[in-house]
This record gives structure tokens, C-alpha cells and sequence, in this order.
């Protein structure tokens, strides 16, 4: 079946039914009656995907570029997750930038050699990335769930600057009040001193 399937896979989708009809009576002719009546289950792929399939087929090289770019990418988003190492991640990054830049040439060449309107590029370019990241990052960049995260510092509460002064403010006038208190105690602590003195001297208890 995959040679049959070869056959077709450079069709473009405009001849892809004559060409499938052709292929699966030639198929039944020799004798092939199964391959035959898989042929004739192959849908018409539609343009976008079948472009798709001549990058990936035609630019391989290109293609895995990218997809050991972002297998890098996502590595390096790990570490720096979860080792704080910043500067792998920007170099990773840069690649793969430069990946999908080659891949974006590979496409405008499909294109071009097809005759194809410059309006696919982008659908064709986001489809091959999208189907590279899924396979080396399950769909995302982001973490796996089995990701180990390193605990994340407590953070101090924040300290309210007008509070903290008017406690202090607060706090101050108690301690000058008990201050007063102490010493108007020693002062009539005092007093008394001299009084008991001065009735002791007259002799009297008034």
C-alpha cells in the first residue's frame, strides 16, 4: 500500500481524483483487488495539506532542523524553570528562530514551484510548526506534569510604611506618659518625705 500511496502523494489535489481512479484500475488489473479498493478509500487531500506534505517530504532536512530546534527549546525552558539558567534558553531560542526561518524558505520554494498563491505561507508554515511542536513538546512549551519545580522563596509580607509609623508614634507617647507617671510618683514620693520631716520637727501628727 505505501508504494501505491507514493505514487499519489506528489498529485496535486486538483488531478489527485483522476490520477487515484487511474491508479486503483491499473491496481485491480494486476490482480492487486485489495490494494485496489484501499486506493480508492485515500481522500482528495485539500491544498493547504497537501503543501504541508511536499515541505515535509521535499525539505526533510529543513523540517528536522526545526524539530530538533524546539526539542531544544523546550529543554532548556525545564532548566531554566527550574536551575535559573537563562542564557541557554535565549540561545536555544535564537536557533530555533533561525529554524523557522529555513523552513519559511522551504515553503516559499514549494510554493513557488507550484504556482501557488503567496496566501498559504502562513498556513502552511503555522500547520508544519505546529505539528513539530506537538511532537516534541506534547502541543506547548510549557511543563511536563511530572516536572519537579524547585520551591519558590517565601515572600515577606509588605510592610506598610504610614502603620509602622503611627504605631511608632503611638508607642513613643505611652512611654513619655509612664515616664511622667514615674516621675510624678518620685515626686510625691518626695513630698511626702519632707512632710513626715516637718511634723516630726513640731512634734505634731496634724
Amino acid at each position: 500500500m505505501s508504494d501505491a500511496f507514493d505514487e499519489l502523494i506528489d498529485v496535486p489535489p486538483e488531478e489527485f481524483v483522476a490520477a487515484r481512479t487511474q491508479l486503483a484500475a491499473r491496481l485491480k488489473s494486476e490482480g492487486k483487488a485489495d490494494e485496489a479498493a484501499e486506493v480508492k478509500k485515500l481522500r482528495k487531500p485539500s491544498v493547504r495539506q497537501w503543501l504541508v506534505d511536499q515541505v515535509r517530504r521535499h525539505h526533510a532536512a529543513e523540517v528536522d532542523a526545526l524539530r530538533a530546534a524546539s526539542s531544544d527549546v523546550a529543554q532548556a525552558q525545564e532548566n531554566a524553570i527550574t536551575g535559573g539558567d537563562r542564557d541557554a534558553l535565549r540561545d536555544a531560542t535564537a536557533k530555533r528562530r533561525d529554524a523557522v526561518g529555513a523552513v519559511e524558505r522551504a515553503v516559499d520554494e514549494v510554493l513557488a514551484r507550484d504556482g501557488r498563491r503567496a496566501n498559504y505561507r502562513e498556513e502552511v508554515l503555522a500547520a508544519i510548526e505546529s505539528a513539530v511542536t506537538e511532537e516534541v513538546a506534547s502541543g506547548t512549551f510549557g511543563l511536563r506534569d511530572d516536572l519537579e519545580l524547585p520551591e519558590r522563596p517565601k515572600r515577606e509580607p509588605r510592610r506598610d510604611r504610614a502603620t509602622e509609623r503611627r504605631a511608632a508614634s503611638a508607642q513613643a507617647a505611652i512611654e513619655a506618659a509612664e515616664a511622667r507617671v514615674r516621675r510624678a510618683h518620685d515626686e510625691l514620693d518626695k513630698a511626702e518625705a519632707e512632710l513626715d520631716a516637718i511634723k516630726a520637727r513640731y512634734g505634731t501628727d496634724a
